[in-house]
């Protein structure tokens, strides 16, 4: 009888040993897909106008810089805007708080390119760059 008894409650202690190991216990890694993009950027852009962007882009996807028009010496404009994790970047530059134009496009994890526009200046065109 005391053989009976040890054996069951070896089982029932194995039983709930490995039920107690389930997977879901364990940590989920959450994967940044915004982290690849994460890095200062810079480019340029032609058509209507030329000159020269830069932003820098944090691992929320959140992007900064400026743009610098060839035109217009002397004259930032601020760039803000932002990536989402397929890659896609959308932001606008403004000057002095008014939104001049905006510039779309695609990011991979060390180029981009995409189009811009300034209904402002009536000004269109592409724009490319890299990852620093």
């Amino acid at each position: 009888m005391k053989n009976i008894l040890l054996k069951t409650s070896l089982l029932a202690v194995l039983f709930l040993g490995i039920t107690s190991c389930n997977t879901e216990d364990e940590p989920h890694v959450h994967e940044n897909k915004l982290e690849k993009f994460k890095g200062n950027w810079s480019g340029t852009f032609e058509g209507g106008d030329t000159g020269n962007w830069t932003a820098a882009i944090d691992e929320n996807g959140k992007a900064t810089g400026t743009v610098t028009s060839n035109s217009i010496p002397n004259v930032n404009f601020v760039l803000t805007g932002n990536v989402l994790e397929n890659g896609t970047i959308n932001v606008s530059y403004s000057y002095s708080g008014q939104q001049v134009g905006t510039m779309t496009g695609t990011l991979t994890e060390t180029s981009g390119s995409g189009t811009w526009n300034s209904p402002v200046q009536d000004l269109n065109g592409t724009w490319t760059g890299t990852k620093n």
